[in-house]
């Protein structure tokens, strides 16, 4: 009655064989380290229109932000608005003063 279960394990045993023999061959490599790249994972930043979010998504300092976007004698910059055509914000940018010294 039960003739035709009776090897049935066998080709459980060997599925199962095939499964690691491939699970080994396709590259789960051991954890020995030598050889594997670990990537970085990716910079996490917030999506504010600030400077202080944009220099967070490009991991620099807000002060090297600042001179980058607005130029050396920038000391802050605020969101204006958005650049339609070029896809991007246009930023408000707050130089130093000239020094009196300067006007002498």
């Amino acid at each position: 009655m039960f003739e035709h279960r009776k090897y049935h394990w066998l080709w459980f045993l060997l599925g199962m064989m095939i499964a690691i023999i491939l699970g080994t061959l396709m590259g789960c490599e051991g954890g020995t380290g030598s050889g594997v790249i670990k990537e970085e994972p990716p910079v996490q930043c917030c999506m504010a229109l600030t400077p202080e979010c944009y220099a967070q998504c490009e991991s620099i300092p807000v002060d090297v932000w600042i001179e980058n976007t607005c130029g050396v004698n920038a000391i802050s910059a605020e969101y204006y608005g958005w650049n339609e055509e070029l896809n991007e914000p246009i930023w408000l940018c707050q130089a130093e003063g000239i020094p009196n010294w300067a006007a002498e």
